[in-house]
């Protein structure tokens, strides 16, 4: 039996072959991998397609499942604040409701 990712997941994930069970085709196993570092920030899923096949004689089988992989979040990020100077603001008294004072980026 061999198998192999189809749709979204080429490039980000791979599947590898689980070492172990003698080798035989038959009893192959695979588990799923990351190929590169996921960020949730640029894409927080992934909708995979794994697809099997025998070398069945005379015919050949085959059959495909979909995954869905949620990245979750890590907190990687730290809020930054440019300088000291940017949270040291002076206004005018009579400014008016929801007047914006800092604001940080």
């Amino acid at each position: 039996m061999t198998c192999e990712l189809t749709g979204g997941g080429q490039g980000w994930f791979a599947l590898e072959p689980l070492s172990g069970g003698g080798g035989a085709t038959t009893d192959r196993q695979y588990k799923l991998v990351t190929s590169m570092q996921l960020d949730r920030e640029l894409r927080d899923e992934y909708r995979l397609t794994v697809e099997c096949r025998d070398a069945g004689v005379p015919a050949a089988l085959n059959r495909s499942r979909d995954l869905r992989v949620r990245v979750a979040d890590v907190n990687d990020h730290t809020p930054r604040f440019h300088s000291r100077s940017d949270m040291q603001r002076s206004l005018c008294r009579f400014r008016h409701i929801s007047y914006e004072i800092v604001s940080n980026q």
